[in-house]
């Protein structure tokens, strides 16, 4: 049986240590708990080749990656199934650890999303990543961020365009709810989807 994972998360680095960062080589073995996220064994030597590789994943349509990179933050929103997921969560990982020593603060959240459930946490602070396997009450906060419910939309409309459903009105008047035919999560529809 697949399962389908949503990840997102941010990296905040000053921009006087960016360039150091991601040039430096990573010495993987710092990360002992990589082997806990499980996933395929990465080669790439520098933060710069993770981001090259981690913005050039192929997807399923109804599947995104998204891995955006400016002068002083790294941004990450992810939905994938079980195969990708293995192939990008350790390279994933090694960006945000490696980022901890030159100063990189922020969060990434891995999250399983409807059919399973277990979410992952690597934090940055005081120059130290710190990974957790996360317990029920983490999930179910994790369940209501907002960035989880951002990401969770996100999924939805990308359903919704595949399917040619039009985009739920932002207005409740006229809104409908339903069981979605893919996700079986409720949604507002507009007025014209009602039978």
């Amino acid at each position: 049986m697949s399962w389908d994972v949503v990840m997102f998360g941010s990296i905040s680095m000053p921009e006087r240590n960016r360039e150091e960062w991601l040039t430096t080589p990573i010495n993987r073995d710092e990360f002992s708990w990589l082997d806990e996220l499980g996933g395929v064994d990465v080669t790439l030597e520098t933060p710069e080749a993770l981001l090259a590789f981690l913005q050039d994943v192929p997807l399923a349509p109804h599947h995104f990656f998204d891995v955006s990179a400016d002068s002083s933050l790294v941004t990450v929103q992810g939905y994938l199934s079980e195969e990708p997921y293995r192939d990008v969560c350790q390279a994933l990982a090694l960006l945000f650890a490696s980022s901890a020593a030159f100063g990189g603060t922020g969060e990434l959240s891995i999250f399983g999303y409807q059919g399973i459930r277990f979410g992952e946490r690597i934090s940055l602070s005081h120059g130290h990543p710190v990974y957790r396997q996360l317990g029920h009450d983490e999930l179910a906060e994790v369940e209501r961020s907002k960035a989880f419910h951002f990401v969770d939309a996100r999924i939805h409309q990308r359903f919704d365009a595949l399917v040619g459903r039009p985009e739920a009105p932002r207005d409740a008047r006229g809104a409908k709810w339903m069981v979605h035919p893919f996700t079986g999560r409720k949604v507002k529809t507009t007025a014209t989807d009602r039978p």
